[in-house]
Order: C-alpha cells, then sequence, then structure tokens
C-alpha cells in the first residue's frame, strides 16, 4: 500500500504531499511572510549559521509551542509548513543541542497538530527515522521518544513501518547521494566538520537502511534496496576515515548477504573491488572485526571474489600484521572462522606464503595486545594456522625452526629482546608439535625429532651452566632455571596427555630430571633451580617421576651426611615438599634425620628456615609433636620471636607455620602463653610480643589459655595495654582482649582482676575506666552479679585508714564544720607503709571510690546489692569524698590522690565529688518518707544516718570525717524534703541538750546539718544557754574551753543576727571573759585565737550599746595578732588572720555604735592601717590553698578601703606586688596605683628646688629585674597568666603610672633609669612573643574584642572578671600603648636593633593598624594640653608664649613665636607610623633669623623629636627657646622704630658714640637720603658702616 491511499499514515494520517525533503545547504529558505510575529524572528534565526543562534531560536518555538498547546487551535499552518522544510536540515546540523531541540520542537507539533500534519509526513519522516540512529545518546533519545509516544502498540508500530518503509529507505538513497559540499557551505566551514556532518548523515542513512532490512519485509524493498545499492557512494565508505560508518556498511553487506545475496550478484565486481582490495589499503582501526565478518560472509557466497592473482593469505598479511586495531578479542575469533572457510573454499596455499602469514601473525602479536586472552587467542589462531594448511604441505627444518621451534623456544626460555609475547598456554604448544609427529612424511617427523632434542639439550646446557654460589649473579641464575623447568614440566605435561607425543615427554623427562639430580648431588645441593626443576617433575609428570625415584638417590638408607649438607641450602624447601609422597615408608626416618640436621646448624635464621620447611611437610606433625626436641626448638624460636621486630622473618614464619600445621602440644602453647604475658609489661618488646599473642589467639584462643590464674594475666596485660598513647598498640590489645572474650570458659577471671586491681593500687594497675567499662559490660551480659564487681567494703576501709590524720587547721574556713578541725587528734601513722599508688597517682581508696562512683553512675542499680552492702558503700563514699574536698582544698600532695597540682587530677577529683554526690542525692531523692521517720527504721537513710552518729563520737579523725559526712547527708535529707516532723524528740533521744565532751562532732554534725530547722528548737535552745553559760567560767588553758567555745560558734550559726535566744546580759559576760583571755595573748595559741575572734564577731550585734573596755581590747588584740602573723606557720596563722579581719570589718562596718568603741576605733587607725599594710608583705605559700584565697580576698577589699596613704609608707609594698597571690597583687597594685601618680608633683617640685634628677623607686625597678620567658611555661600553663608574668607587668603599669602625672622633665629622669638599665628590651621581647608577633601571627584586637578604650585603660578589678588570657593579653596590649605614648625613643630604639625581621614586619603593621592613631591623636591633645600652660613652664619666664594650632585630620602642628608685629612660624607634620617614622620640621615663615641659622633651628628641632624621647613638646620648646634666645634684650631700630626690618633682619649694626644698633638697611637707606654718613641719633660719623662701600670704591 503507498503512502498516499487513503489507509496510510499513523494514528488517523491521511494522505500526504509528495514533496521530499533535502538536505542540501542551497535549499532555498520557506515563506516567513504568515508566520506569527511572535516567532518569525525565530524562525528566521533558523537560517542562521552560529549553532548558539539556532538552538536560542528552537528553544524560543519549543516555549511558544508549548505555551498554545493548551488552546484547541494548535499551530499556524504557517508555522507547519516552514518548519516541515527546515526540519531535515536542522536533524543533521553540527550541534547536539541543535539536533535535540529539532526533534522536540518536532514532537511538539506532532502533539498539537494531529492529523494536521499528516500532509507534510513526506518530508520530516526520513529525517526523524535517521534521528533515531544518531550517534549522540541524547538526540537519539528524543527522536525515539516521540517515535514511542506514538506507537504505543505493537500493531501501530508495524502500520507505521508498513506505511512509511518506502519513504525512509528513498530518504537514505537520496541523503547517500549527498556530498560534503552538498551538505556544508565550504566558505564558511572546516573541511573537519563538512567531513563530520557528511559522515553523520551517511552513517544514519545506512543504519536506516540496515534497520528496514533486518525487521521489514524484504520483497517490498528489493527494488528500493537495489536502486540503493547502486549509489557508488555506498561503495566509497570502506575508505572513510569514521570507523562507525565502515562498521555499519560492513554491517550492511552482511545482512545483504545473509538476506538476499542475489541483489549484490550483479555487483560482485564492485564488492569485490570495496571489500577485497581498497578495504586493505584503508584503515580498519575500530572496524576490523565487522570486517572480516563481512569477509566471511562474502566467501561463503561468492569465493570467487578473491580472484586468482593473489592468495587470500598474502592478501590478508599486511592486515592480520596491524593485529586488532582497536578491535574486540572477538576479531581473533573471526579470523580463525575466516581462514577455515578459505581453507574450505580455495586451494590451499604454498609453504612460503604459509610461512609469511605466520610471521605477519607473530608481528600482530609484538604489538603487545591490550588484554591477556587478546594475546591468548593471538597465539591460538598461529596454532590454528600450523594445524590448518600443515597437513597438506611439506615443511622443511627451515620453517619448522621459524614457525615452531622460534615459538617453542620463546615461551621455554623467553629473551628481553625478542618483542612478540611468549604463549601463555603450553596447549598451543602441544597442537603445534603434535601437528608436525603427526605429519604423514617420515622427513617431516624426522626433523621434528631433531628441533625438540635440539630444545631439549639446549635447556639442559644452561641448566648445566647455571651460576655457582659464589657468584653475584647465583640468585637469578637459579630462580631463572627454576622458571624455565616449572614452563619445560607444563609443556611435557601436555605431551604426555597425547599419545603422538608421548615418547617427546617422557625421553625429555629423564634426561631433565637425571640431569637436574646430578648436579645437586654434585654441588652439594647448593644450585636450587635444580631442586625446583625436580619439584615441579613431580608435579607436572608424576609417574615419570617415580619411575627415576630420585628420592632413594638423595637420601640413601643409614647415611645422613647429604641430609646435614641439604638442610642448609635453599634446595631444601623444593626437594621436601612432596616429601610426604615420594618417601613412603621411609617418611620418619628421613625427617627424624633433617630435624636433627636442622637444629645442629650454627645460623640460628637457616636453621629456623629448615625447620619451618620440614614442619611445613604434610603428615609430620605427629613427629614434632613426639619429638621432644623439636618442641623445645619451636618454643625458644616464639620466644625469640616475641621478643623481635619486624626485621625478623624467618622467626615469624616459623611461628605461624607451627600453628597452621598444629605442631605445638598443648604444653607448648601454655609456656608460648606464658611468656609472651611477662614480655607484654615490657615496652620494648610490647608490640612484637602482641603480634606473637594475635597468632597464638587467632589460631584458637581455647586451647592458647587453659589456666584460670594465666587468664588473669592476660587479660589484665591486654586490658593495660588499651590505655596506653600508642594507638596501633591499644587498638590491636582491644582487638585480641574483645577475641578472648568470645572464648567459652568456666569462670570469668574478671572478678578476680577487678578484686586485684582495686584492693591494690601500683604502677602496674589499670585505669578506673577500664575497670568500669569491663564491669558495666560483665553486669549487663550477666557474666557477674552486681555485687561481685563492687570493691570489698572492708579493704577499703583498711586502706582509708592510713589517711585519716588531724586535717589542716586553715580548712575551717572552708568547710561548715567550722572550728571542729580544730578539735581533731591525730593518729598513728607513721609506722604504716606508705600506700601505694597507680600511674596516675591514685590511691587504692581513691580507686576504689572512684570506681564505685562512675559504676553507679553507669546505671549499675545501688538497690541490686544486700542493704548492709549498700550502707557501706555509700557511707565509705561520703567518707572518702569528705577527704577528698579537703585535698583538692588545700592543693595537698601524697594524700588521695599524690599530686593535685596537674589539671587532670584536680578534674577528676572534682569529677569524683560530683558523681558521690549525684548518688547521695539520688538515694535522698528516693527517701520520699523522710519526714515522717523516727530515725529507729531499718531504710538505708535511718541506717545509715545511726551509723553515722555511732562512729562519729570521740575526738578521732574517723569521727570527725563521719561528722563531716552525716552534717552533709542531712543537709541534703532537709533541703529535699524538709526537716523531720518529730524532730524535736530525735533531738532529745539523742541527748543534745547536754553535750558531753564524746559527742561534740555528733552536735557539730547535727547542728550544721539541720541548721535553720533548729532556730525552734526548745533542745538547741537549751544547749545553747549551757554553752554560754559555761564560758565565763573557763579559763585560757582548761581542756574544755576549746570545745565548748567551738560549739558555742557553730551554735550561734544556727541564728541569725541579733536572735540568738540568750538575754544580752550573759553575752556581754561571755564578751568580757573572751577579751580578758586576750591581757596574755601569747598564751593563746591560733585555735582559741581564732575561735575568740569568731565569739566576739558574732556576740558584737547583739551588745554593741554595751560600753566597757572590750571594744578596744578586740581591737588591739587583732592588731597584735597581725603584728604576730609573719612568725606562724601559715595553717596556723590562716584562720586567726581571717576572723581578725572578719571581726574588724564588722567593728567598722557597724551603725549605732557607743562613744568607746567609736573612740576606740578611731585612736587604732594609724595602727590599723600599718598592720594591714604589714599583713601583705607576710609570706606565702605556694600553690595557694582555698583558705590562703579566702584569707587573701578579705585583706585585699580591707585594703582597698584604706584611706589617706602616702607613698613614703609604702616602700614594703612594693614585694607584694610580687606576691604569688592574685588577690595581694592587686591590693598592693592598688595602693600604688593610687599613690604613685599623687606624689609626682611633689617629686616635679623637689626636682626643681633640689635641682637633682628624679628617680624611679628602686623597689619598683627592681621589679623589673626578673622578666619573665615565653620559654620558661608550656602554652597552657602561659594561658593561665601565671602571677610571675603578672607582677611584673602590673610592675611595668606602676612605671607608667609614675609617668602620667610627672612633669616633662620629670619623664625625662625616669627614661633615662629606664635606659640605663635597659629594662624596656625584655618586656617588648615577651610582649612580641606572647602576643604573637615573633611568629608573624599578631593577636588581631577586632577579633579579639580589645577596643581603643581597652587599649588606653586597663582596670585591675574588671580584668579579674575575664578569662586569664584575655586578662594577660588586654594587659600586655595597654602597656604597648603606654610603651608608645611615654618612652616611644626607647622603643623606636629597641626596634631598630631588632634582629627578626619577621618580627618587625609584624610590629609594624600591627601598630600602625591599632596604635598609631590613637598614640598620635593622644600625642596630639598632650601639645594642645600644653600649649594652654605653657607660661608656666620653668626656665624661661622671660619668653612668649607659642601660638599653637592643631589639626588633628592631617597630623600637624603650626608654631608660631611673636617677634615685633610678625610671627617666626614653623609646622611638624607627625606621620602615619609614628613614632617609628621622624616627623617632618617645616618653614612656614623666617623672622629676624638668618636663614642658615634658620635651618640648623629646624633640624635641631627635628633632632630633639627624634633623639629626646620622641616628644613633640620638647621640640616645640626647643623651637620657642632659640627664638626667644635670639630676640632676647634687642631694641628697637631708632629709624624705623621696628625690632625686624623689611629683610627679615635684627637691628645689627652699633653706633660707637651713642651704643644704639639699626638695621643695616635703614641705615644704608638713611645715608642715601640724608647724603651723610653719620649717625641719626647723636650725629656722629659711623666710620666702619661703610667698609664694603670703601671696598668697593678701592676696587676701582
Amino acid at each position: 500500500m503507498r503512502l498516499g491511499t487513503p489507509k496510510a499514515g499513523f494514528g488517523g494520517f491521511g494522505g500526504v504531499a509528495s514533496t521530499s525533503p533535502t538536505l542540501s545547504y542551497l535549499t532555498p529558505p520557506p515563506d516567513f511572510s504568515d508566520i506569527p510575529l511572535e516567532v518569525v524572528v525565530s524562525f528566521k534565526s533558523l537560517l542562521k549559521k552560529a549553532s548558539a543562534t539556532k538552538e536560542k531560536a528552537l528553544q524560543e518555538i519549543l516555549a511558544h509551542e508549548q505555551n498554545r498547546s493548551s488552546g484547541t487551535d494548535g499551530p499556524e499552518e504557517s508555522v507547519l509548513q516552514a518548519y516541515v522544510q527546515l526540519y531535515p536540515r536542522l536533524s543533521i546540523d553540527d550541534s547536539a543541542r541543535v539536533r535535540e531541540l529539532s526533534h522536540q520542537v518536532l514532537i511538539q507539533l506532532l502533539n498539537s497538530a494531529k492529523k494536521r500534519i499528516a500532509k507534510h509526513l513526506p518530508l520530516f519522516v526520513g529525517p526523524w527515522l535517521a534521528g533515531t540512529f544518531d550517534r549522540d545518546r541524547r538526540v537519539s533519545k528524543a527522536a525515539n521518544e516521540g517515535l514511542a509516544s506514538f506507537l504505543q502498540t505493537k500493531e501501530k508500530e508495524e502500520a507505521f513501518w508498513k506505511s512509511v518503509q518506502t519513504r525512509a529507505l528513498d530518504y537514505a538513497t537520496a541523503s547517500l547521494k549527498e556530498t560534503p559540499t552538498s551538505l556544508s557551505d565550504e566558505r564558511s566551514t572546516t573541511k573537519q566538520d563538512s567531513d563530520a556532518k557528511y559522515y553523520r548523515v551517511a552513517g544514519a542513512s545506512i543504519c536506516l537502511t540496515l534497520n528496514l532490512l533486518t525487521k521489514r519485509e524484504l520483497d517490498s524493498l528489493k527494488d528500493g534496496l537495489a536502486a540503493y545499492l547502486e549509489v557508488d557512494a555506498l561503495w566509497s565508505l570502506v575508505k572513510a576515515e569514521d570507523p562507525f560508518v565502515r562498521r555499519s556498511f560492513y554491517q550492511l553487506i552482511r545482512s545483504v548477504l545473509d538476506k538476499a545475496p542475489e541483489l549484490l550478484k550483479p555487483r560482485l565486481q564492485q564488492l569485490g573491488r570495496a571489500l577485497v582490495a581498497d578495504s586493505f589499503k584503508a584503515t580498519q582501526s575500530g572496524s576490523a572485526t565487522d570486517f572480516v565478518k563481512a569477509l566471511i560472509a562474502l566467501t561463503r557466497q561468492y569465493p570467487q571474489v578473491w580472484g586468482t592473482q593473489q592468495h587470500p593469505l598474502q592478501r590478508l598479511e599486511k592486515f592480520v600484521s596491524s593485529s586488532s586495531q582497536g578491535g574486540s578479542d572477538e576479531y581473533w575469533h573471526a579470523l580463525s572462522e575466516l581462514l577455515s572457510v578459505v581453507a574450505e573454499k580455495l586451494q590451499s596455499p604454498p609453504l612460503d606464503r604459509v610461512s609469511a602469514f605466520l610471521i605477519s601473525i607473530q608481528k600482530a602479536i609484538s604489538c603487545r595486545l591490550g588484554t591477556s586472552t587478546g594475546r591468548h587467542q593471538a597465539h591460538a589462531l598461529y596454532a590454528h594456522v600450523v594445524t590448518l594448511y600443515l597437513p597438506a604441505l611439506v615443511p622443511n627444518a627451515e620453517f619448522v625452526e621459524d614457525n615452531i621451534s622460534y615459538l617453542t623456544r620463546q615461551f621455554l626460555h623467553p629473551k628481553a629482546e625478542v618483542s612478540m609475547p611468549s604463549i601463555q598456554q603450553p596447549e598451543i604448544l602441544a597442537q603445534v608439535w603434535q601437528a608436525l609427529v603427526e605429519h604423514p612424511e617420515s622427513e617431516v617427523r624426522k626433523t621434528a625429532e631433531l628441533q625438540w632434542q635440539n630444545i631439549v639439550e639446549e635447556f639442559l646446557s644452561r641448566v648445566s651452566n647455571s651460576l655457582p654460589e659464589v657468584s653475584e649473579r647465583y640468585q637469578a641464575s637459579q630462580l631463572a632455571v627454576a622458571a624455565e623447568g616449572e614452563r619445560w614440566f607444563s609443556v611435557l605435561s601436555k605431551f604426555s596427555q597425547t599419545t603422538s607425543l608421548h615418547n617427546f615427554a617422557a625421553s625429555s623427562s629423564t634426561s631433565i630430571i637425571q640431569c637436574a639430580l646430578d648436579l645437586l648431588l654434585r654441588r652439594n645441593f647448593k644450585p636450587f633451580g635444580c631442586a625446583a626443576i625436580l619439584q615441579s617433575a613431580y608435579r607436572r609428570c608424576p609417574d615419570i617421576y617415580r619411575d627415576i625415584d630420585p628420592t632413594t638417590t638423595i637420601f640413601p638408607a643409614g647415611e645422613n651426611e647429604q641430609a646435614r649438607a641439604l638442610v642448609t641450602t635453599p634446595s631444601l624447601p623444593y626437594i621436601i615438599s612432596d616429601l610426604h609422597e615420594t618417601a613412603g615408608d621411609r617418611l620418619e626416618e628421613i625427617w627424624r634425620g633433617l630435624f636433627a640436621a636442622s637444629a645442629q646448624i650454627p645460623d640460628r635464621a637457616t636453621s629456623i628456615s629448615a625447620v619451618k620447611a620440614l614442619i611445613s611437610i604434610p603428615s609430620t606433625f605427629k613427629f614434632v609433636q613426639d619429638l621432644h626436641e623439636g618442641q623445645q626448638f619451636i618454643v625458644s624460636v616464639w620466644s625469640e620471636f616475641a621478643r623481635s621486630d619486624a626485621s625478623a622473618p624467618a622467626w615469624a614464619q616459623l611461628a605461624e607455620t607451627s600453628l597452621d600445621f598444629n605442631t605445638l602440644t598443648a604444653e607448648s602453647i601454655q609456656t608460648i602463653t606464658t611468656t609472651i604475658i611477662g614480655l607484654l609489661e615490657d615496652p620494648s618488646s610490647r608490640a612484637s610480643a602482641l603480634h606473637a599473642l594475635d597468632l597464638v589467639l587467632r589460631h584458637g584462643p581455647e586451647s592458647s589459655v587453659t589456666d584460670d590464674d594465666l587468664s588473669v594475666r592476660l587479660i589484665t596485660a591486654l586490658l593495660a595495654l588499651t590505655e596506653i598513647s600508642d594507638t596501633a598498640v591499644a587498638e590491636k590489645a582491644k582487638g585480641l582482649f574483645q577475641l578472648l572474650q568470645h572464648r567459652p570458659t568456666e569462670t570469668p577471671p574478671l572478678s578476680k582482676i577487678l578484686a586485684s586491681q582495686l584492693h591494690e593500687a601500683g604502677p602496674a594497675s589499670l585505669d578506673v575506666d577500664t575497670l568500669v567499662t569491663q564491669a558495666v559490660s560483665a553486669v549487663q551480659s550477666k557474666v557477674l552479679p552486681a555485687e561481685h564487681v563492687f570493691p570489698s567494703t572492708v579493704t577499703w576501709q583498711t586502706e582509708l585508714a592510713w589517711f585519716l590524720d588531724a586535717p589542716n587547721p586553715s580548712l575551717s574556713l572552708t568547710s561548715n564544720m567550722d572550728g571542729s578541725y580544730f578539735l581533731v587528734q591525730s593518729s598513728e601513722n607513721a609506722g604504716k607503709p606508705s600506700p601505694g599508688r597507680d600511674s596516675r597517682g591514685r590511691s587504692s581508696p581513691a580507686r576504689m571510690a572512684l570506681f564505685t562512683a562512675k559504676l553507679l553512675s553507669s546505671g549499675v542499680q545501688l538497690s541490686s546489692l544486700p542493704l548492709e552492702f549498700q550502707l557501706e558503700l555509700i557511707y565509705l563514699l561520703c567518707v572518702t569524698n569528705a577527704l577528698a574536698a579537703d585535698q583538692l582544698a588545700l592543693s595537698q600532695e601524697n594524700r588521695l590522690w599524690r599530686n593535685i597540682r596537674g589539671q587532670d587530677t584536680d578534674d577528676e577529683i572534682v569529677e569524683y565529688t560530683e558523681l558521690a554526690s549525684k548518688e547521695i542525692s539520688n538515694i535522698v531523692a528516693a527517701s520520699v518518707n523522710w519526714r515522717d521517720l523516727d530515725m529507729s527504721g531499718d531504710s538505708l537513710v535511718e541506717r545509715l544516718v545511726n551509723f553515722m552518729l555511732d562512729t562519729a563520737r570521740g575526738f578521732n579523725v574517723a569521727a570527725f570525717y563521719t561528722a563531716k559526712a552525716l552534717a552533709a547527708l542531712l543537709q541534703a535529707l532537709v533541703k529535699a524534703h524538709g526537716p523531720l516532723t518529730r524532730l524535736e524528740e530525735w533531738l532529745t533521744r539523742l541527748g543534745l541538750s547536754r553535750v558531753t565532751p564524746d559527742s561534740t562532732f555528733v552536735a557539730a554534725a547535727i547542728l550544721v546539718g539541720l541548721n535553720d530547722a533548729l532556730t525552734s528548737s526548745k533542745t538547741i535552745g537549751t544547749l545553747c544557754a549551757r554553752l554560754f553559760s559555761e564560758i565565763p567560767g573557763c579559763s585560757i588553758g582548761s581542756p574544755r574551753t576549746l570545745p565548748s567555745l567551738v560549739l558555742l560558734n557553730i551554735c550561734m550559726a544556727v541564728y541569725d543576727e541579733s536572735q540568738i535566744p540568750v538575754e544580752p546580759r550573759k553575752q556581754v559576760l561571755v564578751l568580757q571573759q573572751v577579751t580578758k583571755w586576750t591581757d596574755t595573748p601569747e598564751e593563746m595559741d591560733y585555735r582559741l585565737a581564732a575561735e575568740t575572734c569568731k565569739a566576739i564577731t558574732r556576740i558584737f550585734p547583739n551588745v554593741k550599746e554595751a560600753y566597757g573596755p572590750f571594744w578596744e581590747k578586740s581591737i588591739q588584740y587583732c592588731l597584735w595578732l597581725w603584728g604576730q602573723a609573719a612568725r606562724d606557720d601559715t595553717s596556723n596563722r590562716l584562720p586567726y588572720i581571717y576572723t581578725s579581719l572578719k571581726l574588724m570589718q564588722a567593728l567598722r562596718s557597724a551603725d549605732e555604735i557607743n562613744d568607746d568603741l567609736e573612740d576606740a576605733l578611731a585612736g587604732t587607725q594609724k595602727a590599723e592601717s600599718e598592720g594591714l599594710i604589714a599583713l601583705l608583705s607576710v609570706p606565702h605559700d605556694t600553690p595557694a590553698t582555698v583558705p590562703s584565697q579566702l584569707v587573701d580576698a578579705l585583706l585585699s577589699r580591707a585594703v582597698t578601703k584604706l584611706p589617706n596613704v602616702r607613698l613614703d609608707e609604702l616602700s614594703d609594698v612594693y614585694q607584694a606586688v610580687a606576691s604569688p597571690s592574685r588577690d595581694i597583687q592587686r591590693a598592693a597594685f592598688g595602693l600604688l596605683h593610687r599613690t604613685i601618680p599623687a606624689a609626682q608633683e611633689e617629686i616635679s617640685v623637689n626636682v626643681i628646688i633640689e635641682k637633682k634628677p628624679a628617680d624611679l623607686p628602686a623597689e619598683l625597678l627592681s621589679l623589673l629585674l626578673n622578666a619573665p620567658s615565653p620559654d620558661d611555661y608550656t602554652d597552657e600553663e602561659l594561658y593561665q597568666f601565671p602571677a610571675p608574668v603578672r607582677s611584673y607587668l602590673l610592675a611595668w603599669h606602676l612605671v607608667f603610672d609614675a609617668y602620667s602625672k610627672a612633669s616633662y622633665r620629670v619623664r625625662s629622669d625616669y627614661t633615662e633609669n629606664l635606659k640605663k638599665d635597659d629594662h624596656i628590651g625584655p618586656l617588648l621581647n615577651f610582649l612580641a612573643d606572647v602576643l604573637g608577633h615573633a611568629l608573624a601571627r599578631a593577636i588581631d584586637l577586632d577579633k579579639e574584642g580589645l577596643t581603643p578604650e581597652h587599649v588606653r585603660s586597663y582596670s585591675i578589678d574588671l580584668a579579674d572578671s575575664e578569662p586569664a588570657e584575655r586578662d594577660m593579653n588586654w594587659l600586655l596590649v595597654h602597656l604597648f600603648y603606654l610603651v608608645l605614648k611615654y618612652v616611644p625613643g626607647l622603643f623606636k630604639s629597641w626596634y631598630l636593633d631588632c634582629s627578626s625581621k619577621q618580627t618587625k614586619v609584624a610590629i609594624q603593621s600591627w601598630m600602625g593598624r591599632f596604635f598609631s592613631p590613637l598614640i598620635i591623636s593622644d600625642l596630639l591633645d598632650e601639645v594642645s594640653e600644653w600649649s594652654a600652660n605653657q607660661g608656666d613652664l620653668e626656665g624661661e619666664a622671660d619668653a612668649e608664649a607659642l601660638e599653637i594650632k592643631v589639626n588633628k585630620p592631617v597630623r600637624e602642628i603650626t608654631a608660631s613665636y611673636p617677634v615685633d608685629d610678625d610671627f617666626a612660624t614653623i609646622q611638624i607634620v607627625v606621620p602615619q607610623s609614628y613614632p617609628l617614622d621622624p616627623v617632618d620640621v617645616i618653614s612656614v615663615k623666617r623672622v629676624a633669623i638668618k636663614e642658615e641659622k634658620w635651618q640648623s633651628w629646624l633640624k635641631g628641632i627635628k633632632a630633639v623629636i627624634m633623639f629626646g624621647n620622641c616628644s613633640l613638646v620638647d621640640g616645640l620648646m626647643a623651637f620657642r627657646r632659640n627664638i626667644s634666645l635670639a630676640v632676647k634684650d634687642q631694641e628697637e631700630c631708632a629709624i624705623c622704630y621696628s625690632i625686624v626690618a623689611q629683610d627679615k633682619s635684627l637691628p645689627d649694626k652699633k653706633c660707637g658714640t651713642c651704643n644704639h644698633y639699626f638695621h643695616r638697611y635703614c641705615l644704608y637707606k638713611w645715608f642715601h637720603n640724608s647724603g651723610k654718613n653719620t649717625c641719626p641719633l647723636c650725629r656722629n660719623p659711623i666710620d666702619y658702616l661703610g667698609s664694603d662701600t670703601s671696598r668697593r670704591k678701592g676696587g676701582r
């Protein structure tokens, strides 16, 4: 059915026009007159040459049509007509994107226009279908998707192709007739682009035709195909440069030959020329496989096309020698098939042609084919050619030599200089030799035998001539022989499988084996290549080997000499590798002889290697296990291996082999494991021991560790290794531990490990975290019950007793137990041994406590333990927590933790106290019925409190810390739930109304623990009244005095001020009694002193209106204590210093005091100031403790409030700036910071009066001598702003405080002080190091948040609230600012002397960015301030004031000095990088001064500024001094009545008679006008005034 019939088309398309598409660029454009305006420009753009323009136009057209698709009309007819005419050219455009868009636009038009586009089908169906074969995937996908959207069913697809196949074939034929010049305009297109388009069109044409040929009915296409094959351009495509086109052409020819060969018969000559002639001349790169397949089809159908002039092999030679030309491995299969077809269809070639063809294959193989499969297939083709043509020929010796022996030699003995790779499979050699041996001609067979014998003899010669052991190339020579022997027997094994070649194999094998054996024996087994030959012979040809039986020859019965020679050579592994199969019944005899010989080898490595080879023999493990000497040898090697490193491979190989071949007995494995465990503790052998242990455990963990004690040791050692810093070793140990965890055991060793590790501490003890992890894992996996993982409370309490010493009395300041610390009686620990400690300094109690706390916080429930065990654990946790808190407060060493100064230890103690407190809080939270308890039940809390009450009795250390823990527990209970409902009943039952000495700590614990809850208690009120009644009857020496006073102070702390339930009269009696004790202060010890001051302080608010001498006594006693402080130990003096300072603070701050107290305070004010200042100089211990910090902070606040302190009273305070206490530093600095600037005015006056230079205080300069160095501190230490660094920097701040209010003259003197001993250098060096200038990474003030206000000022109080590092940086930045402000000259000198260019560059840029603008601004402000007060400066009373103008934006100072009615003016310009760059001094107006002197003044002013500490004021003063001296006592000229003449000169001509001065200019003018040479005043001649005129006259 033709396309024009009514039923033609698809999707309802009806009849179509007969117009055909054209691809030529000369095709006239369509009519665009009716195209809508929206897209007319786009359509016209499709005619442009630029692909980008066409791409954009197509996108616009596509968008336009997509927007119209929502309507019902579809595209305009003009659009359809224009586009289908443009579409064929667009579909073959050079740009893939244009081609893709052209198909997308077409599909959009098809969807929109529906049936209306059917009449245009002939114009676009051909290009459309051809587009589905475009090589660009995106283009072909666009065309195919459009086609698939219409052909949704198989029926529609069949109908469509049937209707368009003729049109499509016509298009293919027409497009094939196009040429590059018709498709592209050569004037604007390169040849490369035009050829590419042509090949794209030709390739699509062939693919379209091929598709029609393979999928459609052939009958309807025969005419069209015939026409297609008549196109001459088709047959020229065999020479196309595009491989895709060539492949498509060959596929088309194959398809036509397969389906319609008769179509090619009329064109056989043309076909033959194309495939048999032209194709061989052109490159077939990328198309060789398809070309060969086409030749196969052609030869099968029409063999005559090859002609008779040349045999096909001759035509194929050049082609084959080019290898596969990029083709796949299928190429060689196809070529093999072609040769078979040629041999079948055509006559056999002569011998020389076959030989030449084989050479061409060799050349192809020499091309180094890409894959090993390709090389193998090429060699298979070679064999195929031989077997295919050889039977019909009579090859001579030369043929065999060149084509078969050559190939054999290259396989057996490859030569590097031969380019052809050797064959990979020996089967190929078997094929070619089989063809020779089975040849019908006897001469050929004889030639084969001779050639093979030559090859064998060549190999035997190489074996015999292999290099001896003394040669440098011995190893390489023997390895080459071994490799060649392996290849030989791989060939001979194939030969032996072929009947015709079996004799070859047998005779050759016998010769080779006998030669190798003889050489081995003759050379004492040194040529191991021969041993390898014997190994290959047995494994490849066992039957032949057994017939010869070399084993008997090597190991003769009753002879061990050869065995001793063999074990020392490399031949041993080859000889014995198959001994278990070749030795038969003599295996054990031979093995034992070899082992004995191996063990006796002097060289250890050689001996080990020999034994390793022997135990590797299968079926001999029983021999090793039964041989005692063998077990000893292997165990010793294991021991050496576990101590060695990776450089001992022989030891490692034997160790691994002994496990692989099961040669070790259980006893030997246990011995090895024990040795390894011992070595794990030695860092030097740790890694190698782990490697050895890894081998043992991975081979069989259940057999390696069978003893429980050994298991405990091993697991402990592995857990210890998981903690070390070496990551590799730790990870290895962790893996081995996990491997052991999966080992089935009857009794888990973890319980023993935990007990031993917790109860005994030592350097090798496991870390607590490791133990916690294992314990939690064991409990969660139910390997152990929870009770078994906790430490023994008995051991814990026993070990804790060592640390129960009398606490430091200064702790009374930090604990709520107050003065109870004074009552503790020390225990005797002198005879006890020092406690053991782990590697981190933890004692055994610390480890147990930390372990328990972490275990409970990790999810192990306390409630899962027996109640009594719970009580004991919590009690010990609380007591240990109290001890740890005291150690932390004092920074004590050798307590629960050895060294508390390290940050890690400090953090760990804090962590423990938090965990313990949290666990106690959990217990408290669980005691929800606390308020209803009567404290006599069996709950955990009741039992715990009662246990603590019993234990807290007495004055021993354990009782005290139990009381302290009890107080903390009661506080937590009251805070969480409130006080007991029956509290009064419980207190009465405890007998607290009358406390006995034995129950002092119990009472203190309850008073402290319940505190506010006791304010309404009658029992406690009675106790308080009783204590007030006891004190008046106590004396200093009474043993009851101190306990009563301590308990009274704790009892008073329960109540608020003025709420003590005791009448004031009794309180006054107590006050009188305790102040009476102060009459003899030397009899009161530090404890009573502290408690006395404390008692007075707490009683004072209730009796402050009482009159009496006790107020003055109290004050005098405080002053006496302050004077005594320097003579007492730190721990003793801190309590009474603190309480006395508190007492004085209370007395000073009280309101409405009586006259006695007021008079006492007024009379002791000066003494109080002196006492407080003296306290600043009291020595301090390091490191600082919490009690000392409390005292220092209180003292600092007291000193800060001292009024009217003079600098001369503070000579001892300077050293306090260097105190290790930061609070003392702050106090001392605050005093000096206030007084030093205030004293500068007096110092300036004294300098003028006494005319002596001023000096900085020697005490202050001494603080600058010990300049810190960053090398003395680690980065972490330096970031904490150490006290020595802080004191040094604060001392510098005090130096500049002196500068701040000093006069300019005094400042110069101070600068000389600093310059004399070069104090500024160390400061700036330290600053450059710390702030990063030395590393060219200076601190960025903006990022650090340091504003200009921070740069200009420093507040020590604000800085203390900042992080330490920021505090230090702030102070350093401020000091750098002060250096630039007050001593810029010294800074500049340091800068110029600095040897580090990197530092100088960093300093300069940093200073210019952050400091110079501030310094310049301050400098100009200073000049303005000086300008307002310059008349008051000393030494220049007669000088006029300078008129100064300061211009800050341009950094200029203009200074003018009045001279007569004019001004002498200069200008000083400050550079941006001041003070590094000098200022410029510029002349503005010179008056009354000669030019030479004026210029020298300008230079002098600049020098004064540059070398005089860079002070602009000094320069201005120098200018004023110079000009004032120059015009001083100058009288007016009697002629002009002015001091300054018109020429800016002064009166310098004097009359000798009247002594008046005149201007030279004025005199000359007077002489000229008067005509006389006389004085204008006295009329007397002035002879010398005309001397120059006389000289001129004399010269005439």
